[in-house]
């Protein structure tokens, strides 16, 4: 692989704190990274034992260092800041039906909020929801 596409790689996976494993994953399932690297297809991705490689080969050589603060001059010098990520894992889950005896429904249809519920149940009630009474 291209030492400016495996540069890019360390770049991401320094970025938002990957593994190699994490990191291969990442450029097998986003576009977005696979484009900021420089991958024409999925077919071409380096794997983790390749990442891996390259680092050692960096360290070893005393340039991972010299690298990364080349890529932030060049950053700053257009007016940008790297900056850390945070991978986030979306999932869908269902949630329980929301329940609400006659009178607890009349009381939320006028604005008003029963006395017996405790400070969770209240965060977890959609006040602007329409109530059927």
């Amino acid at each position: 692989f291209p030492t400016e596409l495996m540069v890019r790689v360390l770049l991401i996976q320094q970025l938002f704190n990957l593994s190699d494993e994490q990191m291969e994953f990442q450029l097998l399932d986003r576009l977005s990274f696979q484009r900021f690297v420089g991958l024409r297809s999925s077919s071409q991705i380096p794997d983790r034992t390749t990442i891996r490689t390259f680092k050692e080969r960096l360290l070893k050589a005393g340039a991972s260092e010299s690298i990364f603060d080349a890529v932030n001059r060049q950053l700053s010098r257009h007016g940008y800041i790297a900056r850390g990520g945070q991978m986030v894992d979306a999932s869908i889950v269902q949630a329980p039906k929301q329940s609400m005896s006659k009178e607890e429904k009349a009381l939320v249809g006028e604005g008003a909020m029963p006395i017996d519920w405790k400070p969770a149940k209240r965060r977890q009630k959609d006040m602007d929801a329409r109530w059927t009474k």
